[in-house]
């Protein structure tokens, strides 16, 4: 039955009809699906049972975002070592494991922040360590010719989740309240999992040879730095991923707070941002195709900053303040979507299969390890210079980062991958 659909939907070669693929397709829109529900179940936790200041929610981002800075590098090592559809699935199962604390803590009556900032820690390290494996994985899997489309489908099927799944959290969270809703996000990790073990394709055979762990840490830091893309990459993305997990840190305190919405209104704002997600990944890969990904790039980090600051622009008491609010959102994450879909892709292709591991791992090391400061600095300004300040800064940044990468970022282009020699003792020249 499943051959008939495919020849009557697909055409011949596409990656609708390969059945590995789809399996990883399914799991990543299951494990969306349930992130959007603690998209705006586990800051609403925060808000609303705990009281939490700016500073607090700040401080929950930046322990979220934090094993990327602590793992990323020896994760990179741990991955090129690995089976990855293993490693991916194993820490599948932890995200699902740390998020089942909080209803766990709810129902117990010992809820606290100090349980959502280790939920929300152990859910980074999913996201460090089996992230880094399952964008590995799906190099091996397609192929780097196709990784624009298939990055993209999995990026459209996640925008399509992100839409269905504002309107699911609202209901849950209105029937259940804001911590049992996180249970669904659980599940979502964990039926992940699952389905990443049932893909039938092993991964490449591990190298036996093994040489310690930190001179191949030394290998990945020293490969980003030495290739001008690359590290230009890394770069851009340290500042963006800084501003959009500080703009993502405030804007549900934002919205409840200061624009006085309420749940219902919350999942009007996230689907629209998953409406643009959608048609970002859509955008993306005709762009990267037309344009190049040097363009779609800068494209990505200009809309962000155009959206921050629409959505930091919005009043309480407008009759379309909701609205305006997620058209804002839309803007950001059409932009977000479009930049990370190229930038991924990118990055991946110019990569040899060998160092996709730890590129990988030293790619989200130097990119995501000042977002925790960041993420903790915006809730201190928000606390200290209000919250509307505080997000006209973060579209400033974002703005003027459209700018500089506009001047110093090299020219981009489909490219084998890189080519290293090793010295018999392993290091790179």
């Amino acid at each position: 039955m499943y051959a008939y659909w495919m020849r009557a939907l697909a055409p011949e070669g596409s990656l609708w009809r390969h059945r590995d693929y789809m399996r990883l397709f399914l799991a990543s829109t299951l494990a969306t699906l349930g992130a959007t529900v603690s998209q705006m179940a586990l800051p609403l936790t925060a808000v609303q049972l705990l009281d939490a200041s700016a500073t607090q929610m700040g401080i929950l981002a930046a322990c979220e975002l934090l094993p990327f800075a602590l793992f990323s590098l020896p994760a990179g090592v741990w991955v090129d070592r690995s089976r990855k559809k293993r490693l991916s699935a194993t820490f599948d199962f932890l995200g699902a494991a740390a998020l089942a604390l909080v209803p766990i803590a709810h129902l117990a009556g010992v809820l606290s922040l100090p349980v959502l900032y280790i939920a929300g820690f152990m859910v980074g390290c999913s996201f460090a360590i089996g992230g880094t494996a399952m964008q590995v994985f799906i190099t091996q899997l397609v192929g780097r010719e196709r990784l624009v489309e298939a990055n993209s489908k999995l990026s459209a099927a996640g925008s399509i989740a992100g839409i269905v799944g504002p309107a699911l959290a609202a209901i849950v969270v209105d029937a259940v309240g804001a911590p049992l809703a996180i249970t669904l996000d659980a599940c979502g990790f964990a039926l992940s999992g699952l389905l990443v073990l049932s893909i039938r394709r092993d991964d490449p055979p591990v190298v036996a040879e093994r040489r310690p762990m930190w001179p191949e840490v030394v290998d990945g830091l020293r490969m980003v730095w030495r290739h001008p893309l690359l590290r230009s990459l890394a770069v851009a993305a340290a500042i963006w991923i800084m501003l959009f997990d500080s703009f993502r840190a405030l804007y549900v305190l934002f919205a409840t707070r200061e624009l006085l919405l309420g749940a219902k209104d919350l999942a009007l704002i996230n689907t629209l941002g998953a409406l643009g997600a959608l048609l970002g990944a859509a955008a993306a890969h005709r762009l990267e195709r037309t344009r190049g990904a040097r363009p779609t790039l800068l494209l990505g980090y200009l809309l962000c900053g155009v959206g921050y600051g629409a959505y930091a622009a919005m009043q309480p008491g407008w009759q379309l303040t909701a609205l305006g609010a997620g058209l804002a959102m839309l803007v950001i994450d059409f932009g977000a979507t479009m930049y990370s879909i190229t930038y991924i892709s990118l990055r991946q292709q110019v990569t040899p299969d060998a160092m996709l591991g730890r590129m990988t791992a030293t790619m989200r090391f130097l990119s995501v390890s000042a977002a925790p400061i960041g993420s903790a600095t915006a809730g201190r300004m928000g606390d200290l210079a209000g919250l509307h300040a505080t997000l006209f800064g973060v579209a400033l940044l974002g703005c003027l980062l459209a700018l500089g990468a506009a001047r110093w970022m090299p020219a981009t282009r489909r490219s084998t991958p890189m080519v290293y020699e090793l010295s018999e003792q392993g290091v790179m020249k």
